[in-house]
């Protein structure tokens, strides 16, 4: 037996994404690596490394995995060519639209609203056993130190959850060289927080720890406090990237009324790359007389971004973060 592979930290790469829904697939299929090397004629290091997420694996190793694990080989195929379109620079109509699974069930087929529900005695460790209700951002950049207060509700699918993953991505400025770079994240209400792996320097994750386990269906109301250190230069966005099921998102952002923005966008299912660009071409928003902007999005898909980006018309840096 090898050794098992290391964990994939969703950063919104489609090639992450795609190796995260297929390593979901093998786990779904409850094959071993030898059992899937078998089962498609590959070795075990090949079908390892398809799930890896380190590149995107070739069509016949891909497909030949999905063939294995009892997958739709036709929609596997579609995502595929999606994720390759989007990895070629020279691709011509901008970026793919990409559509990673859970796909929508076949016609006639029930999909539920609140109803799921893991087997009994589910020992499954990769992130399920809940999904995201909604979230209620409201950022102040109206105060000397940004600070977001984050309301999520969360929906148990198994019985005795008992903790929930918080991750936050703060990304740097373009042209940020500082050593250091933070984010002060505070349960605010509805748990305690542990602490979580620092694996990439502008990447937070915390565990939070549920007051009391939670039973298949039921509600979970908890809240947090974001702040960015003094001086902290950030990218001038707030966006919501989905890691797993999430319905809904509001996202309200208190700008200064004496240093207002120049210009606000929405962004609603675009690509991280977009998220940067500072041009993603939809219409322009403005502050009202109390300077804030709000946006609400639904029917948000997995991996893709949604929010509210800027530009700042102050000499200093731009205050903001990434929330996933």
């Amino acid at each position: 037996m090898g050794r098992p592979q290391k964990e994939i930290v969703l950063d919104g790469s489609p090639v992450r994404l795609f190796a995260y829904w297929l390593r979901d697939l093998r786990s779904t299929a409850d094959l071993t690596l030898e059992q899937l090397a078998t089962r498609t004629g590959y070795g075990r290091t090949t079908v390892s490394d398809a799930m890896g997420g380190r590149q995107l694996p070739t069509r016949p190793v891909a497909l030949a995995v999905v063939g294995a694990c009892g997958g739709d080989v036709r929609r596997w195929a579609e995502y595929w060519a999606q994720v390759r379109r989007a990895l070629d620079p020279d691709a011509p109509g901008g970026p793919a639209d990409i559509t990673p699974p859970p796909w929508d069930p076949p016609a006639g087929r029930a999909s539920g609203v609140h109803a799921e529900q893991c087997p009994a005695g589910c020992t499954r460790g990769d992130p399920h056993g809940w999904y995201t209700e909604s979230v209620s951002t409201r950022l102040r950049l109206d105060t000397a130190t940004p600070e977001a207060i984050e309301r999520r509700v969360v929906v148990s699918t198994c019985d005795g959850l008992r903790a929930v993953p918080v991750a936050v991505s703060v990304p740097r400025r373009s042209g940020d060289t500082a050593p250091a770079h933070g984010l002060e994240i505070s349960v605010v209400r509805g748990g305690r927080l542990e602490q979580g792996e620092h694996r990439y320097e502008s990447y937070f994750e915390r565990r939070l720890v549920l007051p009391a386990p939670l039973a298949a269906g039921h509600r979970h109301l908890y809240a947090l406090r974001l702040r960015i250190p003094p001086a902290q230069s950030m990218a001038p966005h707030f966006v919501h990237v989905p890691l797993t099921r999430s319905e809904h998102f509001r996202l309200e952002v208190h700008f200064d009324r004496a240093n207002p923005p120049r210009t606000v966008w929405q962004l609603a299912g675009v690509p991280t790359a977009v998220i940067y660009q500072q041009s993603p071409g939809t219409p322009a928003l403005h502050p009202d007389d109390r300077g804030v902007v709000a946006a609400e999005f639904g029917a948000m898909r997995v991996g893709y971004g949604y929010g509210l980006c800027w530009q700042d018309t102050r000499t200093g840096p731009p205050r903001t973060a990434r929330d996933t």
